[in-house]
């Protein structure tokens, strides 16, 4: 079952909703989130309005509505699903106006969808997935969660292409992010990840995932790691996301990463991140 919403009411099917002059059709011009539940609860819901705040902010985008009612229709939407997990992806739009680039005089809109989540066996993320690197040819400020994906759209083509799962961007040397998705290295009990900076979106998932790594004691490296260390010389690697937590990658490019053993730190945070995130604590 899948459940819709747009501009102001809960409708019976997303067809057919869209002006053709909506500035998110025409020029991607608006925000988004993704939020996963679990048995009714919205896992880093907070956090995850926080940052649609945070984003239209940036991009000056006046929100439809208070954050306390946004977060009514979301969980709302995710009720209406059912009980299980669930995914709810909802926009908001700068409105719909005569085509011109400008800020129009229009009010923003609140687009939605919610669907049951997709899941995965322990078998299916003992096994991993594989991943790619493609250089990173998006935009300056990758920490807002815009609606244009186009660039993230071809990377992760890219993959599905190459027989992969995942796209790892490459800029100036450097490892950023995914396609969808952020970015670990682990060698020895230490973790690597980028820096919460413009070049990458600093996920929830990934917040609560850091969280776990400093609660259990090992080494976080928040910084800049080169593409040769992560394609040559990592001994394991993670994506994470909100709709898959961590998943283990089991080959960067033509090279095999062995199934990280169950005394790995891996699957330590990965318990313990699943703790944090559905416990309700906060992450910055």
């Amino acid at each position: 079952m899948t459940v819709y919403y747009y501009r102001d009411r809960f409708i019976e099917s997303g067809r057919e909703v869209v002006p053709v002059e909506e500035r998110a059709f025409n020029y991607g011009d608006g925000i988004y989130e993704v939020v996963r539940f679990e048995a009714g609860h919205g896992v880093g819901l907070t956090e995850h309005l926080e940052r649609l705040r945070n984003s239209a902010e940036a991009i000056r985008l006046r929100l439809p509505h208070p954050l306390e009612k946004i977060r009514e229709i979301v969980v709302e939407a995710a009720s209406r699903v059912g009980a299980g997990a669930v995914d709810v992806y909802f926009q908001i739009s700068r409105g719909e106006a005569p085509r011109s680039h400008a800020f129009p005089d229009a009010e923003p809109v609140l687009a939605l969808f919610a669907r049951p989540g997709k899941t995965y066996t322990d078998e299916f993320r003992r096994a991993g997935v594989g991943a790619i690197t493609v250089p990173d040819e998006r935009w300056a400020n990758c920490w807002i969660k815009s609606l244009n994906l186009l660039p993230n759209v071809l990377a992760k083509q890219a993959a599905v292409e190459a027989g992969a799962y995942e796209a790892v961007f490459v800029r100036d040397g450097f490892v950023t992010e995914a396609s969808a998705s952020n970015v670990f290295g682990l060698h020895g009990d230490v973790f690597y990840t980028a820096p919460a900076e413009r070049e990458i979106l600093n996920g929830i998932t990934r917040r609560f995932v850091i969280a776990a790594i400093r609660d259990l004691g090992y080494t976080l490296k928040e910084e800049r790691m080169s593409a040769a260390f992560f394609e040559q010389e990592v001994e394991a690697a993670f994506v994470t996301s909100t709709t898959m937590d961590m998943m283990p990658l089991n080959s960067v490019n033509r090279r095999k990463l062995p199934p990280p053993p169950a005394d790995s730190p891996l699957w330590a945070v990965l318990n313990r991140m699943r703790e944090l995130s559905r416990s309700g604590v906060a992450v910055a």
